[in-house]
């Protein structure tokens, strides 16, 4: 069954994997979410490490592009955050799930569902290298900025500017509800669960994911708002 299947018949997608338990390509989909995230990290720092915090922050350089960079540490650290976080959600989903099919007395193995929780990054690749473009698009070109306060005027302003920044977190809503859509096919088919079962082991996950795209698009509105 290929990718195309997971977006036009998920159910189909998942019936035919029952007997595949190979980690290697839902890994493959979470290091592309983040990849991607790194990539922007990346760019912002190289436009904004000097002003994000005071001069005599401890920082460190590191190799990016083929240049040094130099950026304090926390910020550092908050980039590999970044790319690890969608491993800690791939994760934290499948045990979520796990656990509370227990409950179900569900009859799956922990690693199919890891697995086809993997899959289910899939249709959040394409708002998240979206976000990516966009974001290269506004700070490789970001003028030098003297103080935390002109960067960020400036981002709320390129925010004004360029709809394509706000439509690409606008549509992060819909994904996010068809990525718990695709959970809730994950634990069903994995575990043997019924659907009613299904939904409600991924139903904390699922709702913190919701809650979470629609309060990033909330900030991105009211920055917006507040400059009208």
């Amino acid at each position: 069954m290929s990718l195309r299947t997971l977006v036009t018949d998920p159910r189909a997608f998942f019936a035919a994997r029952q007997d595949d338990y190979s980690l290697v390509g839902p890994a493959a989909v979470v290091a592309g979410h983040a990849l991607l995230a790194l990539t922007a990290t990346v760019v912002v720092l190289r436009a904004v490490g000097g002003v994000v915090t005071p001069a005599d922050a401890g920082a460190i350089v590191y190799a990016s592009g083929g240049q040094r960079v130099s950026a304090p540490q926390d910020i550092v650290l908050a980039l590999w955050a970044t790319g690890a976080l969608y491993f800690a959600l791939w994760v934290a989903v499948a045990v979520v799930a796990y656990l509370v099919s227990l409950y179900f007395d569900g009859e799956g193995s922990f690693r199919r569902l890891l697995a086809f929780v993997g899959w289910t990054l899939v249709p959040t690749l394409a708002p998240t290298a979206v976000r990516t473009a966009v974001i290269a698009a506004m700070f490789l070109d970001a003028p030098e900025f003297a103080t935390e306060a002109a960067l960020q005027e400036w981002a709320q302003s390129e925010l004004t500017d360029r709809p394509a920044r706000f439509a690409a977190l606008a549509v992060r809503p819909l994904f996010t509800l068809w990525m718990v859509y695709l959970w809730v096919l994950a634990a069903e088919y994995a575990l043997e669960l019924t659907r009613r079962q299904a939904l409600v082991t991924v139903a904390l996950p699922g709702t913190l994911a919701t809650l979470n795209a629609v309060g990033t698009l909330a900030t991105a509105a009211g920055r917006v708002l507040g400059l009208f």
